[in-house]
């Protein structure tokens, strides 16, 4: 009887993005009969895996997502919550060398999971984010916290990076670097939830998509401000909350809200919408050029990542982006007609030609 490699997928529970973005991962080692498959998550990426493979084993396995600042750079109260975060970080190593002898676990494949690392069996780092974006008052502090971070991958076996090598890449600076911490280290291609959805797309019209992300108090502040403006425009207007752990839909005028939607119907109104808000989460961004749809971006307040995004994107003519506090919508819609947007696809076979070497190794 052929030997089983039992593999564990474990995303970071900083919001849906980490979760949405392994899901090509997990169709290719859920075809394969020579893998046991186990997904470990927590809180809304633990709800949004239970729904789309509830035939998997699925372990809560705990994280640590601390709240996003109302105001300032989230980078900076990152530092200051340093050794909280360095506690639950040596918790959840503990967890998994515990995890790996209980279920003989053979691979970690870890979605900006720093700390699942092990030499008791195979870890893969998957990660965006290898040039961590500060604040200008902030760079005095980026050698130390690049050292720090780097100390961490180079205990993996395998980094793994969602986009291309070269100059047209969707990741800039964040992923482009002159020295990576490994020498074991892949362009997999950007990944997105969408690439084995067949989307159900709806009758009706769509004027406006608006798609919340991301932690609080930031995702809700922008829900009211954009909520407020949607039925002032009198545009067909849905909202998508990414709240995995609720299932209601509201309709109230023009506006038609939904807590959650499968992936199916999700795809369906991001192909048919004309206008689409949302973050400028580095998923979120995967997803679009999936599709190849335009969007007006409004980074996270602090969130130094996500700012450098939408400069960058801005900057090359291919996506509009305002601030959260002086959001306008009619300039924001109006705006984004002279930015093109961008299409960049996946094949996945570099993803599968890595699965397979890992598999292939005793």
């Amino acid at each position: 009887m052929e030997h089983k490699k039992t593999i564990l997928v474990c995303p970071m529970d900083w919001g849906l993005g980490h979760a949405t973005r392994v899901v090509p991962i997990i169709e290719l080692l859920k075809k394969n009969r020579k893998v046991h498959l186990i997904l470990g998550a927590d809180n809304r990426p633990l709800e949004f895996l239970k729904q789309r493979y509830p035939e998997l084993e699925i372990i809560k396995f705990p994280g640590y997502a601390p709240r996003y600042p109302v105001h300032g750079a989230m980078v900076l109260k990152m530092i200051t919550e340093m050794p909280e975060m360095k506690k639950q970080a040596d918790k959840a190593h503990l967890f998994l060398e515990q995890l790996i002898l209980d279920k003989k676990i053979d691979l970690v494949i870890s979605d900006n999971r720093y700390e699942l690392w092990s030499k008791k069996a195979k870890t893969v780092f998957l990660t965006h984010q290898l040039d961590i974006q500060t604040p200008k008052f902030g760079k005095v502090a980026k050698p130390a916290l690049r050292q720090m971070i780097y100390s961490y991958i180079k205990k993996h076996d395998e980094l793994w990076i969602p986009d291309v090598a070269g100059e047209n890449n969707l990741s800039g600076a964040l992923s482009h670097i002159a020295n990576y911490p490994l020498r074991n280290y892949h362009f997999i291609g950007p990944l997105t939830r969408f690439q084995y959805v067949k989307p159900q797309i709806p009758k009706e019209d769509v004027g406006l998509l608006i798609l919340l992300s991301g932690p609080e108090p930031q995702r809700t502040i922008l829900e009211i401000k954009l909520k407020d403006q949607a039925y002032q425009s009198g545009l067909k207007t849905v909202i998508l909350q990414g709240r995995t752990e609720d299932t209601h839909q509201v309709k109230m005028g023009n506006v038609e809200i939904f807590s959650h939607l499968p992936d199916e119907q999700f795809a369906g109104y991001l192909i048919k919408a004309k206008s689409i808000i949302c973050r400028p989460g580095y998923s979120s961004l995967m997803d679009l050029t999936w599709f190849g749809k335009k969007a007006v971006f409004i980074p996270t307040p602090g969130q130094t990542e996500q700012e450098y995004l939408a400069e960058t994107l801005k900057q090359k003519g291919l996506y509009y982006y305002q601030n959260q506090k002086e959001f306008d919508l009619q300039k924001a819609l109006s705006e984004s007609e002279s930015y093109s947007g961008l299409t960049m696809q996946n094949d996945g076979e570099v993803l599968k030609t890595r699965i397979k070497a890992l598999l292939e190794m005793g």
